[in-house]
């Protein structure tokens, strides 16, 4: 098998839905699956999921479940809370397909909409038609980015950060700065091009996580990254 893509969820079924749609012409005519992991939700997206946590595990617990779950030689990682923009992947996927030097590439992850949850396209990209700018970025993809499959039998998301959010991202890449993988990442057809991403979706629903449980569990994750990475030294 080609592709895997890879959506994992926790309370955000209005995005998982829109990402379905767009997948099944994304996906059309190719050999691909896309395994759904889903950390304890309870608005619908546990009876869309293929691998159904009944608390919530963790980004990386619910990362590496499923990327171990994955069949694919390309592994697409994907958050339910963001919105594909339509023929994204299949560019993502023919940029491996055409430059064996990299081994992960995704979008710039500052390069996001977030208007009170609607997904008008005046907002964002309608279409990618194009990947530019295209570079080595200093940062993490995980949350938009396609893998070839031998990133992640060097590399495994760190189970130790636990339910929460912030710097498992940092830590992966910083993982793969120690395998001498690069992080590519590209523009969505510009520089200033932009995609949906219910930023924050975790911190503000009150299904999810909160503010302050979000604020301490944060501030936890920070002092693990700090230990564990306090000695490395980043190749710019």
């Amino acid at each position: 098998m080609k592709l895997s893509i890879n959506i994992l969820t926790w309370n955000t079924l209005p995005t998982l839905n829109a990402t379905l749609e767009i997948l099944k012409q994304e996906l059309m005519g190719k050999k691909a699956e896309i395994i759904i992991v889903d950390n304890g939700s309870i608005d619908g997206c546990q009876d869309l999921a293929t691998i159904k946590n009944p608390t919530n595990l963790g980004i990386s617990k619910g990362k590496n479940q499923g990327v171990d779950a994955s069949k694919g030689e390309y592994i697409f990682l994907i958050d339910g809370d963001v919105i594909p923009v339509p023929n994204s992947i299949n560019m993502l996927e023919n940029y491996l397909d055409t430059h064996p030097e990299c081994k992960a590439i995704g979008f710039f992850p500052d390069k996001f909409t977030n208007r009170k949850n609607t997904f008008r396209n005046e907002h964002h990209e309608s279409y990618c038609s194009k990947l530019d700018p295209v570079r080595i970025h200093h940062g993490h993809c995980i949350y938009y980015g396609i893998y070839r499959r031998e990133v992640f039998e060097k590399i495994r998301f760190d189970e130790s950060y636990g339910p929460g959010y912030g710097y498992e991202d940092l830590d992966s890449w910083m993982q793969m700065q120690a395998k001498g993988i690069d992080q590519w990442a590209a523009g969505m057809n510009t520089l200033i091009g932009k995609y949906y991403h219910a930023i924050n979706s975790s911190v503000n629903n009150p299904n999810c996580l909160g503010h302050v449980e979000y604020m301490k569990s944060s501030m936890a994750r920070s002092q693990i990254f700090k230990k564990k990475w306090q000695k490395a030294t980043v190749h710019a």
